[in-house]
């Protein structure tokens, strides 16, 4: 032990100061090696039928699916919505070196709105991940003889796992002003944790293996603002064009930040004081706006942008991270929906959805912008008793580049949402 607690300053360095991922190990709970950043992988909030067409959803409406993305399009509420998605995704990533491959399994969002008055006025209940951090890493290290006690070179492993994430609770309302334009408000609640276990592994038994877990705790209240205008008959008979955009404030999350050890560090210092215990991190301030526009009730075409100002994000100790920078995000695409008729084939029972997105990320590394590319597909199979749906939608992107000793990933993504949908407290008359 008294090797070990010798040599243990330079270790906790290395580990306190690591930044590059190399290579990873966990299959199951694993996700992109980029969500050791910060608070995590952002996460789009969105509707199923606008994640299936690639776009963020801001300029969309479904009376018959729920979606979070603007809180002015709940105004044209007709039925009670209820939705719920799961998602699985695989990262098959690779760098100049190492390859692995890893699988991420995660759930949500889930929504409820309401119709109090209907087309006019809308509530809604949601539970949406804002940012996910799950991740498995290894980085390879060696102690030169004069920095140990062995009497030559001393090899050693450190591997970072990270699990957790930010997640929101929102209530809010639409409202339909006039006839063609409505307006939203969600107030909010972000909530959640981010726990990070780092392990020193060496190749000589003199040294054991040890444990560090430290976990930070966050929480704070956010605002959410969004307008939504839509004309019927814009250009030509039977089309329909639609504007939104949405606005949501930065929140200052207050944040407890413990560690936990499994080994007796005696007066070692770890990390400075400051780095526990209480602080504030700043959650940045995001932005989309978009059109959509229905040549005919069967053909639709959506487009829109987000914008997170992830440059003035502050961590657990009030600075700025130079890893983030501002995030954009695009995304283009369209849905079918094939005429029903009685003599109509098997398949124009169902909805179809294609898109593209582009997203500049939030991270530069290295001088490297983290970008991701990807193309999105929809099917969704409405019920042929009720309003009600269930949508499959898939993902196939790249993320990330082999540049400077960085990781490229390929990220395919599969997503099963149950949109129910019902008319509900309808007085009904016997006859």
């Amino acid at each position: 032990m008294r090797r070990f607690a010798k040599s243990i300053p330079v270790i906790l360095f290395l580990i306190t100061g690591i930044s590059s991922p190399a290579i990873s190990q966990d299959v199951w709970r694993g996700g992109s090696a980029y969500s050791h950043f910060g608070l995590g992988v952002p996460n789009d909030f969105k509707a199923s039928y606008a994640s299936g067409m690639g776009v963020y959803g801001v300029a969309l409406n479904d009376t018959r699916v729920p979606g979070i993305a603007n809180p002015a399009a709940w105004s044209r509420a007709i039925f009670t919505n209820a939705s719920g998605a799961f998602e699985i995704s695989s990262y098959d990533a690779s760098s100049p070196d190492l390859e692995y491959r890893s699988t991420q399994f995660h759930s949500g969002p889930f929504q409820v709105v309401m119709p109090i008055t209907r087309d006019r006025l809308g509530v809604t209940f949601s539970v949406s991940p804002l940012t996910s951090s799950r991740f498995t890493l290894q980085n390879q290290y060696r102690l030169a003889p004069e920095e140990n006690h062995t009497g030559s070179e001393l090899n050693y492993v450190v591997e970072n796992k990270g699990n957790g994430g930010i997640n929101k609770i929102e209530l809010g309302f639409g409202y339909r002003i006039t006839r063609n334009f409505s307006v939203g408000y969600a107030p909010s609640l972000l909530i959640g944790n981010i726990r990070r276990d780092q392990t020193v592994f060496f190749d000589n038994p003199d040294y054991r293996p040890t444990n560090l877990r430290e976990s930070t705790s966050h929480y704070g209240f956010g605002n959410r603002f969004g307008i939504y205008f839509q004309q019927r008959n814009a250009f030509r008979q039977n089309d329909r064009f639609i504007f939104g955009a949405m606005v949501s404030l930065p929140v200052n999350l207050v944040s407890e930040r413990k560690l936990e050890s499994r080994i007796d560090f005696n007066d070692v210092t770890i990390r400075p004081p400051s780095d526990y215990g209480d602080g504030e991190v700043t959650y940045p301030m995001e932005a989309s706006a978009g059109f959509s526009y229905n040549f005919n009730p069967f053909i639709q075409i959506s487009t829109d942008v987000l914008y997170q100002n992830w440059s003035e994000y502050t961590n657990f100790n009030g600075e700025t991270e130079a890893f983030l920078k501002d995030r954009m995000r695009v995304g283009l695409g369209g849905q079918f929906i094939p005429a029903r008729r009685d003599a109509s084939g098997f398949l124009s029972n169902f909805i179809y959805r294609l898109g593209v997105s582009y997203d500049t990320g939030n991270l530069k590394i290295n001088d490297n912008d983290i970008e991701t590319v990807t193309i999105h597909g929809g099917l969704s199979i409405p019920s042929s008793r009720s309003n009600s749906s269930i949508d499959i939608n898939a993902e196939y992107g790249f993320r990330g580049t082999q540049s400077a000793g960085l990781i490229s990933e390929r990220v395919f993504a599969l997503k099963l949402s149950f949109n129910l949908s019902e008319l509900m407290f309808i007085q009904r008359r016997l006859q």
